[in-house]
């Protein structure tokens, strides 16, 4: 065990350091960061020399070189990049191999995720700010089932601002959508249909609004507890995850969305 550890963390620095050399020696770029390490790539952002403009280059770990299904899906994440072709997802610039291992680069996303407003600056998202975040959130996740792919990994690190408009990045777990899943016992994650996608957009969704709260006892308790939404939205979380009759497709649910922002917006008027 203890070898294998050994051999596979020799064969990632060694691979490490032909992509370095690769960056420096034949590219416009220089190596700012690594910027992440998942289980099957790692991402480093990149700088040209010249112009100082910022790019990401994601690569295969060595682990999955020789897997073919690993490979295969790392293909199949730059053609679903290279399809969407839209300004809310990173745009690819070219890509290739070194020593079998492919990579590619990409548009860099210039803005913070939600994991680094929520638990960095301790941003608050009230009520309606969530919501109206989850509606455009809705119109992009369209975009991509539209296209046929589930993204599958919605959560708040691959979930951005830029510039006051959300982009997704990571297409790392997308898969070909489908309409029905006939292995219904997977966890909602684990689908490839739309659920899947809706399923994250409900745990984002509380991501937000609990981003204003503050307990006030020691004890842990349910989130319908803790905070204390409107029937209408905490029963649209709750078709979201799943907890009552899920939403179809995002359709359902942004209809949905809109009649809970409109009542709440007469509501507000009637006041």
């Amino acid at each position: 065990m203890d070898i294998q550890k050994n051999w596979n963390q020799y064969r990632e620095k060694h691979y490490e350091i032909v992509f370095m050399r690769y960056i420096a020696e034949q590219t416009p770029y220089r190596v700012i960061r690594k910027l992440g390490y998942g289980s099957y790539g790692i991402t480093y952002l990149l700088e040209d020399r010249k112009s100082e403009k910022k790019v990401v280059m994601k690569r295969l770990r060595a682990r999955g070189k020789k897997k073919r299904k690993i490979r295969n899906h790392f293909f199949f994440e730059i053609a679903t990049l290279q399809h969407l072709a839209e300004e809310s997802f990173p745009k690819v610039f070219c890509g290739g191999q070194i020593e079998d291992i492919p990579f590619y680069i990409m548009e860099y996303m210039d803005g913070q995720t939600f994991e680094e407003l929520i638990f960095q600056e301790n941003k608050p998202f009230t009520i309606n700010e969530s919501l109206k975040i989850v509606e455009e959130l809705f119109e992009i996740v369209s975009k991509i089932h539209k296209a046929g792919y589930a993204h599958r990994d919605l959560r708040i690190p691959n979930i951005l601002s830029v510039d006051g408009k959300l982009r997704i990045i990571d297409f790392g777990l997308a898969v070909p959508l489908q309409k029905e899943d006939k292995q219904l016992w997977r966890h909602p994650k684990r689908l490839k249909t739309p659920q899947s996608d809706l399923y994250a957009i409900g745990h984002f969704l509380l991501f937000l609004l609990y981003s204003t709260y503050h307990p006030t006892e020691p004890k842990e308790r349910s989130w319908q507890e803790e905070l204390k939404l409107p029937f209408d939205i905490e029963n649209f979380i709750e078709r979201l995850l799943g907890i009552k009759e899920i939403f179809q497709n995002i359709p359902e649910a942004q209809n949905k969305l809109s009649q809970i922002r409109n009542h709440s917006i007469q509501a507000s008027r009637a006041m």
